[in-house]
């Protein structure tokens, strides 16, 4: 095979050379004349000097004014073509090759686009072949021509062999002939990182897992291999945004599994995000993109919800990681806030019991009593913590603070509390405020979102530090720590 690639590659380049030896190639530009170059007008001397254009499907037809016809379109990824641009493209073609595979990612429909079609269809008379809202290009081909010329592509190369053989297995029934390479150095090529159980994704922020995104930003943080070398995907459009913007300031990359398609990375991180996996997430064609996005690496970060032990196409995914004594760990993420989890309800009460009950919401208790354990440690001796204290007692002057009306009111209030205040016992300066937020209770757009940016305004403006706990976060433990730890260091270079 070796031979005829290379035999190949020479005849193709000495056929160039027959070409373009000792000439100087003809620019063109879109804002040149007719005679100077005008690309858009001279499709005949553009194609003659520059026989290969590279174009999406929709922009084919209009890159010259006469819209020639190619003697080849080339559609590459058609499974991701809609009907709409891949008639477009094939209306420039004399021949065309639809290259793409029906076991990977149709194009994504939007809800618009499908009562669209749908209503078309209502109204005529169309073959079924045609529906924009349920065929890819490919599919559209596959139906219409069940005849036409067809070969699989049956060579693969790009990922360890042991990643592309579970998607041989599982996908294409052991169709594909593996020839990468077997040279990395990854003792595990494949891995599975469960996160503590739990119901960690929370309907009422989308489909969002805070704790994966957590172990995701602990893998990254661990193997600082560079920016170039790891991509990060997730089936889920809230999920990638919020993996975006956690690893935008390091470099890394986060997408969704769809817009990842026809992509690669020496290693990959996949974040399932589900409490219990659902078919969307795990689909056999979205799955397989997945897993062959990854060169050296893929690992799989998933609830520790017992998901091995279900039938679905991710845990066919553990169940092989298992089987070929890859590495399956528990992750090392804890949240004191796990306690809250329905499955952990007699744990809770046990570590509860006997404790301070400050507060009718468990979540604050089981911060209550974190904050007294780490201050009974011999260097946090000078702190002392006091629950529930008004924010107008941390406030010695309203006139000097430059707050406007509406802030003055809500610091004024003496229902205005700040959930834990650390404070010197010495002086009784204030140190640290610890704020306490219930997921649904403070996210976006809701009343106590606004009153918590007035709190947090507020508190700046007083030169006070203000931590604020979500309880879907974690680690909790070490990042108080590490604040009182940080206020020690401030106080000695007094």
């Amino acid at each position: 095979m070796k031979v005829y690639q290379d035999l190949s590659m020479d005849y193709f380049k000495a056929s160039l050379y027959d070409i373009y030896n000792g000439r100087t190639r003809k620019k063109f530009t879109d804002n040149g004349s007719q005679k100077d170059g005008n690309l858009w007008k001279n499709s005949v001397a553009v194609l003659h000097e520059y026989p290969v254009i590279l174009s999406t499907t929709f922009s084919l037809n209009t890159i010259f004014s006469d819209s020639p016809l190619y003697d080849y379109v080339i559609l590459d990824e058609a499974s991701q073509v809609d009907l709409a641009t891949g008639g477009l493209a094939l209306s420039c073609a004399k021949n065309a090759v639809i290259v793409g595979d029906l076991k990977q990612l149709p194009n994504v429909v939007t809800n618009e686009d499908r009562v669209e079609s749908d209503q078309i269809f209502s109204n005529y008379n169309l073959p079924e072949a045609y529906r924009y809202s349920d065929h890819s290009l490919l599919q559209l081909v596959k139906e219409v021509f069940p005849d036409v010329a067809s070969t699989l592509l049956r060579e693969h190369y790009r990922c360890h062999p042991k990643i592309i053989e579970f998607c041989n297995k599982k996908f294409y029934n052991d169709e594909l002939i593996v020839l990468s390479k077997n040279d990395s150095i990854e003792e595990n090529p494949l891995s599975v990182i469960t996160t503590v159980p739990g119901n960690h994704m929370r309907w009422s922020v989308g489909h969002k897992n805070q704790r994966e995104l957590d172990e995701v930003e602990n893998i990254l943080l661990n193997n600082p291999d560079g920016t170039e070398v790891w991509g990060v995907i997730t089936p889920y459009r809230k999920q990638a945004n919020e993996l975006q913007r956690a690893l935008k300031e390091e470099g890394y990359s986060a997408d969704t599994v769809d817009k990842y398609q026809g992509r690669e990375k020496d290693k990959i991180i996949f974040s399932t995000v589900d409490n219990q996996i659902t078919k969307f997430s795990a689909s056999p064609n979205r799955l397989n993109v997945a897993v062959s996005r990854a060169i050296h690496k893929f690992i799989l970060v998933v609830n520790g919800n017992g998901e091995n032990k279900r039938n679905n196409n991710i845990s066919d995914l553990i169940n092989y990681i298992k089987y070929n004594n890859f590495d399956i760990s528990e992750s090392k993420i804890y949240s004191i806030f796990d306690y809250l989890f329905e499955i952990n309800r007699r744990e809770r009460k046990k570590y509860l019991k006997g404790k301070p009950q400050e507060s009718k919401f468990d979540s604050e208790n089981l911060m209550y009593v974190l904050i007294e354990e780490i201050l009974k440690e011999d260097r946090f001796s000078k702190f002392r913590v006091v629950p529930q204290y008004p924010l107008k007692m941390m406030i010695r002057d309203f006139d000097t603070l430059g707050l406007n009306a509406r802030e003055r009111k809500y610091a004024g209030n003496l229902n205005t509390k700040i959930d834990f205040l650390i404070e010197n016992k010495m002086d009784k300066s204030p140190v640290l405020a610890i704020e306490v937020d219930g997921v649904t209770f403070h996210s976006e757009n809701t009343a106590q979102f606004e009153r918590d940016k007035l709190k947090n305004h507020i508190l700046e403006i007083c030169g006070i530090k203000l931590q604020r706990f979500p309880t879907d976060g974690s680690r909790e433990k070490e990042k108080l720590i590490k604040l009182l730890e940080e206020n020690l260091i401030l106080d000695s270079k007094k």
